[in-house]
């Protein structure tokens, strides 16, 4: 774990959330509707994972729960992993800039780095999942009521 990276991505969590959803909104037009506030707690899981603060495992429920929502809500699996991917670009870039400040080119920035994207494939994995098990008849007919209640 890299507390003084994790530290110093929570700092700046609202600028990220805040750049997160711009991202999202300029790359994929069927996200615009989105605002920081409703990605705040998937950007702070997402950080915790890539900082390596936790393991990506730890979060991947959030994401494959995620998936299953815009599934049951309808949503194109395209745009849906077009706006994961979005985020993604943007959460890997403040992590590795915060890695560069934090540990200038050497064995720690190289494994910071590698659990970005260790972390960046296995939540898009994840939540894509989540979509398409939901989309799956039987799961889905289980599955809206659970979700449209939250």
């Amino acid at each position: 774990m890299k507390p003084d990276l994790q530290r110093f991505l929570a700092d700046r969590i609202d600028e990220i959330t805040a750049e997160v959803a711009g991202e999202i909104a300029a790359r994929v037009p069927a996200y615009t509707h989105l605002r920081p506030a409703e990605i705040s707690n998937l950007v702070r899981e997402a950080i915790a994972a890539y900082s390596g603060a936790c393991e990506a495992r730890a979060v991947l429920p959030v994401f494959r729960a995620l998936g299953a929502g815009e599934a049951c809500a309808g949503h194109d699996v395209g745009h849906f992993e077009s706006a994961l991917r979005a985020a993604a670009r943007v959460l890997v870039r403040r992590t590795a800039g915060a890695a560069a400040r934090l540990y200038p080119p050497t064995a720690e920035f190289i494994t910071v780095m590698e659990t970005a994207f260790t972390a960046e494939s296995a939540i898009v994995g994840a939540a894509v999942d989540g979509y398409r098990r939901a989309t799956r008849p039987a799961v889905a007919r289980r599955l809206y009521p659970l979700l449209s209640r939250n």
